[in-house]
């Protein structure tokens, strides 16, 4: 289930005035572009402090640090592993970092052993180091392990090809205008492209790609293609590459663009931001982004245009995105990645942070977006037609919302009236909701309603109310402790739990362990099964503070089980070894570890008598298979007919 969780500290920034200003501090915090979801090491270059390497697992920890004097400026930085070249050779690391210090630019390389510590480290004079003065500032380098070459993007568009040793193997002259965004990516057959996104004068920029080849072609560094842009102004836009895709954000709007053409294919508009938040922008997973505004954090479907989740983090004032983990996330196995980002904290002084977000990006389906569209609510609703209307010429009638809820508020808890005004005025013919009724599809004004009833209503409900439990648009404000403010009332929790959209897991986890009835534990098992993965059900349930799973585990293993659940058995038992994994056997009682056990030995049992019937039904069937088999050979050898014969004729 997508979800973005609360950051965890990584370090803490210096005290330096260009670290802890939000509007400057990403330009000088750089973080490699070796982020993947199972990466356990960052490398980032902090500016006036230095080029530093953490591990985040299992607690974060800097674990090797090559400090760099506080007149410098990181603008750029990469790392690379190099495989073993003999057996036995323990692997190396190739650091690339670019430097800024008083309009003196210069590029640094150290190579060092992939497990060296922090205390080897002095001012990166234990290992072999280099370093090249360049003419101008390099806003991209890429380190390519087994080519053993560095391609660095200078301000001034030249693409130049470096030896480990800084040595200059190869340039070309890429581009022109100001240089706004460079991403190295390779295709799926093994090809390796850098593509490069400048701005040009008169809100034009310039788009162009590159094939990276070996330096024994004629040509190592390839331009494939190059595109003009109008009205493509790039210098306040948030910028980044996808899989193929442009992706840039200007004044709340995205623009999509396709490569390698760089047509515009979308374009989407975002209306909880505005012009003076502090935004950052970048690429989680296929068609999903992440965006933070101040200190919010937005998981965004940008096929879907829905918001998936979303988080406040109260404690500071802004928090800005620096390197995401990109992954596919079609599946519940590729769904994980994270984050790392820099949070200022309020104050005079700030105090600035890096810190790491995991990410639960979903699967990228309609499901995870249904009622999640950030589409601003307001304006004038849209009645759409009955699919069901008798005489299609007949034009469906526009309600006037706030009136009706007005009428309703006045009813106060005459539950009667209620329902009079609610089914006539709606035109509703059914207690429950059908395809004729989607023409109710005012969210802002079933969510009032639904307030009105509970506001009004205590021990006796509306009918209503459980027309409004079946609607698919039911609020997702009221959702939280619905099925606790039900209880007292057998038939509507039955019915909130059957069809009640978005209710929250731990509801109905809650109410799974301590509910006695064995028709309503079906319903809250299969309902826990259909509505989230596996992998958010045993997190949930190892969240709760008590879990007394002595009801629902005699639930499953009790023999005198009805037809229903007989039939459901295979989802309980998957159900409950899930909870099972969650609480572990140490936290059963010894009854209930008993009677499992012994519930165990008989499916076993079960099993076994199966197996044995099965082996005896197939000996049965070969043996009868070979008789019939023989039985039919003999009859051909009788009924053999000769090819031909001879017969004499007396004359």
């Amino acid at each position: 289930m997508p979800s973005v969780s609360q950051p965890f500290r990584l370090t803490v920034l210096p005290k330096i005035a260009s670290l802890n200003n939000f509007a400057t501090q990403t330009s000088y915090l750089q973080v490699a572009d070796t982020l993947t979801p199972l990466t356990n090491k960052i490398n980032i270059g902090i500016s006036g402090s230095a080029v530093s390497q953490y591990i985040v697992n299992p607690t974060p920890k800097l674990v090797y640090n090559l400090p760099i004097p506080s007149t410098n400026t990181v603008s750029s930085c990469d790392v690379a592993e190099l495989a073993a070249k003999t057996e036995g050779e323990d692997p190396q690391e190739v650091w690339c970092y670019a430097l800024v210090a008083n309009k003196v630019f210069s590029l640094n390389t150290l190579i060092k052993p992939s497990v060296a510590t922090a205390s080897t480290s002095n001012f990166g004079e234990t290992f072999e180091n280099n370093k090249v003065d360049i003419k101008y500032k390099a806003v991209n380098v890429k380190v390519y392990p087994k080519r053993e070459t560095i391609v660095a993007v200078l301000e001034n568009g030249l693409i130049q090809t470096f030896d480990f040793q800084l040595k200059l193997l190869h340039s070309i002259d890429a581009t022109y205008g100001e240089i706004f965004l460079v991403q190295h990516f390779t295709s799926e057959s093994g090809l390796d492209f850098v593509c490069m996104l400048s701005e040009l004068k008169d809100k034009k920029s310039c788009f162009k790609l590159f094939e990276v080849n070996e330096l024994t072609a004629a040509i190592p560094v390839k331009e494939l293609n190059s595109v003009i842009i109008e009205d493509c102004p790039l210098k306040d836009a948030k910028l980044f590459y996808q899989y193929g895709k442009i992706y840039r954000l200007c004044d709340a709007e995205i623009k999509v663009y396709n490569l390698p053409h760089f047509q515009l294919a979308q374009t989407i508009n975002l209306p909880f931001i505005s012009s003076n938040d502090v935004i950052s922008f970048k690429a989680i997973s296929t068609n999903r982004a992440l965006l933070t505004a101040q200190n919010k954090i937005y998981l965004l479907d940008l096929l879907h245009n829905a918001t998936l989740s979303e988080r406040e983090l109260s404690h500071v004032k802004t928090f800005q995105l620096l390197r995401t983990a990109v992954i596919p996330g079609n599946t519940s196995d590729n769904d994980k990645t994270f984050a790392i980002g820099v949070s200022t904290k309020h104050g005079a002084n700030p105090v600035s942070t890096l810190d790491i977000i995991n990410v639960d990006v979903g699967t990228g389906t309609l499901r995870d977006s249904m009622g999640k569209g950030f589409s601003p609510r307001g304006g004038k609703p849209h009645t759409l037609k009955s699919l069901l209307s008798p005489d299609n010429e007949t034009e469906t009638e526009e309600f006037d919302y706030s009136r009706i809820v007005e009428e309703l508020e006045k009813v106060g808890s005459d539950s009667t009236r209620f329902d009079s005004v609610f089914f006539n005025k709606l035109n509703v013919k059914k207690d429950y909701y059908t395809d004729s009724d989607r023409f109710l599809n005012n969210e802002d004004f079933l969510e009032k309603v639904v307030g009105v009833i509970f506001d009004n209503f205590v021990s006796e409900y509306p009918r209503a109310l459980t027309y409004l439990l079946t609607h698919p648009l039911f609020p997702l404000s009221h959702t939280k402790n619905l099925l606790k403010r039900f209880k007292e009332h057998p038939r509507l929790f039955k019915q909130a739990i059957v069809t009640c959209p978005n209710l929250p897991l731990d509801d109905l986890l809650h109410e799974l362990f301590t509910v006695m009835n064995d028709e309503l534990s079906l319903d809250l098992s299969l309902r826990i099964l259909q509505d989230f993965n596996r992998d958010f059900i045993k997190s949930s349930i190892k969240k709760m503070s008590k879990v007394d799973t002595h009801n629902f585990i005699n639930f499953v293993v009790d023999e005198n089980a009805d037809e229903e659940r007989n039939r459901n058995k295979p989802r309980l038992f998957q159900l409950l070894s899930l909870v099972l994994d969650s609480v572990g056997l140490f936290a059963l009682e010894d009854s209930t570890l008993i009677k499992l056990s012994s519930f165990i030995d008989d499916q076993v049992r079960v099993v076994q008598q199966n197996i044995e019937l099965l082996n005896l039904l197939e000996d049965s069937t070969v043996a009868r298979s070979s008789a019939g088999s023989q039985f039919n050979s003999s009859q051909t050898e009788e009924q053999v007919i000769k090819p031909y014969s001879v017969q004499y004729l007396d004359c």
